[in-house]
């Protein structure tokens, strides 16, 4: 028997942290990815803009198994940063001062 793999992943929506100071911009792009349960819905004939709206329609069921995780894939210019940078720059976003 095969299993059909019925996840969908959606963007949600993007945003750019920038320092005028250093001219550097933070491009982030945030995406869902929802696995539903075997028998439940399938997601892949929905359109984004419907999925999103089941998804807050408070009808459909949230779980929390072990899978659950946050992902970032940090690159410049499409490409890995080495180790050492990764960790500066995760350390200067996470304690980067916050202005609206």
């Amino acid at each position: 028997m095969t299993l059909v793999n019925m996840s969908r992943t959606i963007e949600l929506g993007r945003a750019v942290l920038s320092s005028p100071s250093t001219k550097l911009e933070l491009w982030l792009t945030t995406l869902i990815t929802i696995s539903p349960a075997q028998d439940a819905t399938n997601l892949q004939h929905l359109s984004d803009s419907e999925t999103i709206d089941l998804l807050a329609s408070g009808t459909v069921w949230v779980g929390r198994a072990n899978g659950m995780h946050l992902s970032l894939d940090i690159t410049f210019r499409r490409e890995p940063l080495p180790i050492n940078q990764l960790r500066h720059l995760a350390d200067s976003v996470v304690n980067a001062p916050v202005s609206g």
